[in-house]
């Protein structure tokens, strides 16, 4: 809580700040009119000595250099918010990593020094083993989205991909069946596709998009287990492929925000174990993008789940 309320007043204090300057500008305005007003008379005499051309100019310029202040007043507290709210972000991407390498690395080293046990059963030893491969994958996946996300960087939001033809249906037949090897017992993926569908898809890429939608049901299910629809569509220019789950889903407010960089959706009321780093859709976007596609969400709220639709340009089948 005491964390949470730093941040509000971090953001808080310029906006304050901003505040109290509009107000005495405004209040120095009003007394220069009430001024105006009480003088005018003098004032006009004043003017009528004097040149008026040369007294119209002053007052124009005078409004100009005004309007000019609060304008560049506004601009300035709007970027200074959005740095320190950047700046938050980061910090908490920077908290949100470290848990999510140690979360692996401490069952690694946990399972790793269980296996030092001689009276280990054979059956208990395969399984700690399995459990390390799989926190070893999950290592793997984090460390791919952040070299992702700082090659975007890089890149200046531009990714280049390395794309070659691929008959969409059966990639993702073949990457359902070995991600079910993997979690048969907590994930269910259904694949719903008629005929073939050919894009030009970058395959290592496109396998880290499709772990980072999964990796999101796994995250913010409903249950003990994850269930994913898969459901392959194309027109005559375009395939669609939307990626369905049933979790707790997203409200629709914050729907337009869920690509954005380091943005997660409750991420202060959220549970530990399901806050993410805020990068994984942000590094879906692009690698749609640099493929020439779409990317969007959509849900009905809290409790119905979310769906994410991708859409690639078709191609034609390669000639045999």
């Amino acid at each position: 809580m005491s964390e949470r309320r730093q941040r509000t007043y971090s953001v808080r204090g310029p906006i304050v700040l901003f505040v109290i300057v509009m107000i005495l500008i405004v209040t120095l305005t009003v007394l220069w009119n009430v001024t105006l007003v009480h003088d005018y008379q003098l004032i006009r005499e004043l003017a009528a000595q004097s040149s008026g051309a040369f007294h119209g100019v002053m007052i124009a310029l005078g409004s100009v250099l005004f309007l000019s202040i609060i304008t560049l007043s506004c601009v300035l507290i709007a970027q200074l918010v959005h740095n320190i709210r950047w700046a938050q972000r980061q910090s908490e991407f920077i908290a949100s990593v470290s848990h999510e390498l140690n979360s692996p690395l401490a069952s690694i080293k946990l399972f790793a020094q269980t296996l030092r046990d001689q009276n280990l059963s054979t059956p208990n030893r395969a399984k700690f083993v399995d459990n390390i491969l799989f926190d070893v994958d999950r290592l793997a996946h984090i460390v791919s989205n952040i070299l992702r996300a700082a090659e975007i960087d890089h890149d200046r939001g531009e990714l280049h991909v390395a794309v070659g033809r691929v008959e969409l249906h059966q990639y993702l037949q073949d990457y359902v069946d070995r991600a079910l090897s993997v979690e048969s017992e907590k994930l269910e993926i259904k694949l719903k596709a008629d005929g073939e569908v050919w894009v030009d898809l970058d395959p290592l890429m496109f396998r880290q998009v499709l772990d980072n939608l999964i990796d999101n049901a796994v995250r913010y299910r409903s249950g003990d287990r994850t269930n994913v629809s898969l459901h392959l569509d194309h027109d005559q220019t375009h395939a669609s492929l939307d990626v369905r789950d049933e979790g707790i889903g997203v409200p629709r407010t914050v729907l337009r925000k869920l690509f954005d960089r380091f943005f997660r959706v409750d991420r202060d009321q959220s549970e530990p174990t399901r806050r993410g780093m805020g990068i994984g859709l942000s590094v879906v976007r692009s690698i749609i993008a640099g493929h020439s596609g779409t990317v969007s969400a959509h849900s009905e709220g809290l409790g119905h789940g979310t769906t994410i639709n991708l859409t690639l340009p078709l191609r034609d089948a390669p000639r045999s």
